[in-house]
């Protein structure tokens, strides 16, 4: 059967555990990549469309045009993972915020503003605004803005670089430090333990927490991340606080780079979607 990645990173071919996963595919399948980097929606659709349908396409970026066509293949009646709607509502934070609290799922107390000088520029919410706080781009991109704020002026110095960027404030939540990462591959759940990046020099070094160690309540939140947001493919960021863990961030087909067993993983989980659309 053929199956497409659609992506728009160059290193993608090289990486660690999507290139290994698609070459042990490729044994049996048909594997072709979309880069997307240089395309307009447009030109890529035009340029699928040149090509015969794949059986399954997976979408390892977030661009604009990626979603775009992939919205154009599941209007042509094929599977992408994850789908165009899944993909842009971890892209999304508002949209995130509103699905997190829709399912009554823990998640910070979150509000949109159209920009940062908007924000500046309303002394109604600065003057009752405890800090800190978590500041962030609206849309979730590479390079986007990921802050804790400690003071108005912190917040002030953002505008020369962010004034015209859509953002959201959030509730800084006090955790232990560490951020607990999930990873899930179909029916496979990873875990690991990460120091905070909001502190200063934090390593990226992660600390496996073996599946028998998970505790449940983890599990589950993470289980109905999936449910809530359609995904087969997905990260999430926990907090642990005094009153229980807290979502903080949920990513569409993360790399899953550093976490043994994913690319075995994601090899039996394309497989397991090949045979049921075999069987459709």
């Amino acid at each position: 059967m053929d199956i497409c990645l659609i992506m728009d990173n160059p290193e993608t071919p090289r990486h660690p555990v999507i290139a290994v996963a698609l070459h042990r595919l490729g044994g049996s399948h048909t594997v072709r990549l979309s880069d997307v980097r240089t395309l307009t929606g447009s030109t890529a659709i035009a340029q699928e469309a040149a090509n015969p349908l794949a059986d399954l396409y997976l979408l390892k970026s977030h661009a604009p045009q990626a979603l775009e066509l992939a919205h154009y293949l599941e209007q042509c009646g094929v599977l992408v993972v994850n789908s165009w709607a899944s993909s842009l509502a971890c892209q999304d934070r508002v949209l995130m915020a509103r699905y997190m609290e829709e399912a009554h799922l823990p998640w910070p107390h979150t509000r949109r503003f159209p920009s940062l000088a908007d924000l500046l520029e309303q002394r109604d919410v600065l003057a009752p605004l405890s800090f800190p706080c978590i500041i962030k781009s609206h849309y979730s991109h590479r390079g986007d803005l990921v802050s804790k704020v400690d003071s108005i002026e912190q917040l002030q110095a953002l505008g020369p670089r962010w004034s015209q960027e859509p953002v959201i404030l959030q509730d800084f939540v006090p955790s232990d430090g560490w951020d607990i990462k999930l990873w899930v591959i179909g029916e496979h759940v990873f875990a690991a333990r990460r120091r905070t990046p909001l502190e200063p020099n934090a390593p990226k070094e992660d600390f496996p927490i073996a599946p028998q160690e998970l505790p449940q309540e983890w599990a589950h939140i993470t289980h109905e991340i999936g449910r809530v947001f359609q995904l087969r493919l997905y990260g999430v960021d926990l907090l642990l606080t005094e009153h229980g863990p807290i979502i903080v961030d949920v990513n569409s087909f993360p790399g899953f780079r550093g976490v043994p067993g994913a690319d075995e993983a994601l090899v039996k989980l394309v497989e397991k979607l090949l045979q049921e659309r075999q069987v459709v």
